[in-house]
């Protein structure tokens, strides 16, 4: 079922800038992402254009953030045809320039059937929360709810 590929490739995506080397990212990330990829900001502000440059931003996150917590809600996905978009809550914890951050949003992906496999064509990260230093909550989890 095309839902179930998609959460798939979610899982994959996520998976990757969650547990992933960065040096790895271009080869894992380049397969799930169109040519064409273009991530926004919370305010819908273009962050990223093309594949490269989407890929590249995960990569400086990972560098400049050290994960300690992440969790994300399961996928829900609409298909239309070779379209399809896909909605999920998360909440990471995690340390930059020595403070502690904790950041809670919604991801929208957009995706395409291309050459019989989906790809993301289109992310926007709605930023919900945002608290540094004491305000920081202990994690629910110790890291993703996504497999491993």
């Amino acid at each position: 079922m095309d839902s179930d590929e998609i959460r798939l490739l979610l899982q994959r995506i996520n998976e990757t800038w969650i547990w992933d080397k960065p040096e790895r990212f271009p080869a894992i990330l380049g397969e799930c992402f169109h040519e064409g990829m273009v991530i926004k900001g919370p305010e819908f502000q273009t962050m990223s254009t093309g594949r490269e440059a989407c890929i590249q931003s995960y990569v400086d996150f990972v560098r400049q953030a050290a994960v300690s917590a992440c969790t994300l809600s399961t996928p829900d996905v609409d298909v239309w045809g070779d379209t399809a978009v896909a909605t999920y809550a998360w909440k990471v914890t995690y340390e930059r320039n020595g403070e502690q951050c904790q950041d809670s949003g919604h991801d929208v992906f957009a995706f395409v059937r291309s050459g019989g496999r989906w790809l993301a064509v289109w992310r926007a990260v709605l930023l919900a929360k945002s608290v540094t230093g004491d305000d920081v909550e202990e994690p629910e989890f110790p890291m993703s709810d996504t497999s491993r």
